[in-house]
């Protein structure tokens, strides 16, 4: 049979004496409250690459002829889309999603005096670009929407920029293959020079008008279309939407295209601080084991008095483990106060942080508490106080009633 006076008594003699609770509470606080930080730290850096990924790339994912992706074929062009509008108002339909931004990408020579290089280009609608692609972080010049005529204009990675040496109002020739196998050029001003922090992104690639990347290429065709969405979150469902409404498309989220910097960073980050939380709950356990080990032993007389009173060792036993779990979760509710605390005063402005696995310059992290994160807060101190007083429990209980009662002699 339950008794339910145990919860109520072990919750009672946690206040009669306040200074050994106190001093419990403060240990089992400021574990709870690191443990916090660190989460809404980790998620803090996760949601910086994740941001950086999606606003100055992918977007929320992107959609492409079914199978092209994983097709190696001498003419890729023949594989895009040759309905655009039609394929671009039926994306514009699907749920969820809010902007769609038609692209086709291309290799090319860019050359600059007597400098020759190799580059990655890309058509854009600058105008749609440029509001929801806000990660390009220009160190010179506007974005194509802003030049003085955006169809004769381009925009260069600073690395390309810098083998060029070219800056912003210099004239580029771009020479590039036609569908057709001729060699097409074209006269491009430089009106912007970006720094997005992906060495492989700001050495090769360069962006400009669809308008003129078609041009170059002579073909009215888009090799992709991404997407803007109501967020990560609703990815599964807009996948399945455009599968439904367009059979001959797939759609690939912006996690499956760039498996090498954001995925295979997740991974790296995930495994290295999954080991860090492990090393803070041992110190932090171990911490709490020396805390309420002290304010046992202090106790072994009113334990022994409860034993000669009649209370049989398995209720002091169970009470006892009530209070430690009581302990654990009223310093977790404490420690997610600390923390709140913390980030909104300390931490207010985020931490600057040195360039990361993948990038080249420097980010601010802000720390990001999630409601999920509230929980492992309070859980886990409670259990790792558990844990860390069944020992001095476990003796207490089992040593004699006179042994009890000679500690506080």
């Amino acid at each position: 049979m339950i008794d339910f006076k145990i919860p109520q008594l072990a919750w009672k003699n946690l206040f009669r004496n306040r200074r050994r609770t106190v001093a419990s509470l403060f240990t089992v606080a400021f574990g709870a409250a690191g443990l916090l930080i660190f989460q809404g730290f980790n998620e803090g850096i996760f949601s910086s690459y994740r941001e950086n990924t999606i606003r100055v790339r992918y977007g929320h994912g992107e959609v492409f002829t079914r199978g092209y992706m994983e097709t190696k074929v001498e003419e890729p062009w023949r594989m895009w889309f040759e309905d655009a509008k039609s394929v671009e108002d039926k994306l514009a339909q699907v749920r969820h999603v809010r902007t769609v931004f038609p692209r086709v990408s291309f290799y090319a020579f860019l050359t600059k005096g007597g400098i020759s290089l190799s580059g990655r280009g890309e058509g854009v609608i600058s105008t749609r670009e440029s509001k929801f692609f806000s990660a390009m972080n220009f160190v010179e010049g506007t974005d194509l929407d802003r030049a003085a005529d955006p169809k004769s204009a381009v925009i260069l990675g600073r690395g390309l920029a810098s083998s060029l040496h070219a800056k912003v109002g210099d004239s580029i020739t771009v020479l590039a293959q036609t569908v057709n196998g001729q060699l097409n050029g074209a006269e491009l001003t430089i009106c912007g020079i970006f720094h997005t922090g992906s060495n492989e992104f700001d050495n090769t690639f360069f962006r400009t008008e669809l308008g003129t990347a078609q041009n170059l290429l002579d073909t009215t065709r888009v090799e992709r279309f991404t997407l803007e969405t109501d967020g990560v979150e609703v990815w599964p469902q807009v996948d399945a939407a455009v599968e439904a409404a367009l059979p001959t498309a797939e759609a690939q989220s912006f996690e499956q295209l760039d498996k090498i910097y954001y995925g295979n960073s997740v991974v790296f980050l995930n495994s290295q601080f999954a080991i860090i939380r492990i090393i803070m709950l041992l110190i932090v356990a171990l911490g709490i084991f020396n805390t309420i080990a002290s304010g046992l032993i202090e106790r072994s007389g009113e334990i022994g008095a409860l034993r000669a009173n009649g209370e049989t060792r398995r209720r002091v036993f169970v009470i006892l483990i009530f209070e430690s779990a009581f302990l654990g979760l009223l310093g977790g509710a404490c420690g997610i106060a600390l923390a709140l605390l913390i980030q909104f005063t300390i931490l207010h402005n985020g931490i600057l942080m040195p360039p990361g696995p993948g990038i080249t310059r420097t980010f601010r992290v802000f720390v990001q508490i999630l409601p999920s994160h509230y929980a492992q807060a309070m859980l886990l101190p409670a259990m790792a106080t558990v844990l860390a007083s069944l020992l001095p429990i476990r003796r207490l209980v089992r040593a004699t009633i006179p042994a009890l009662l000679r500690q506080n002699l």
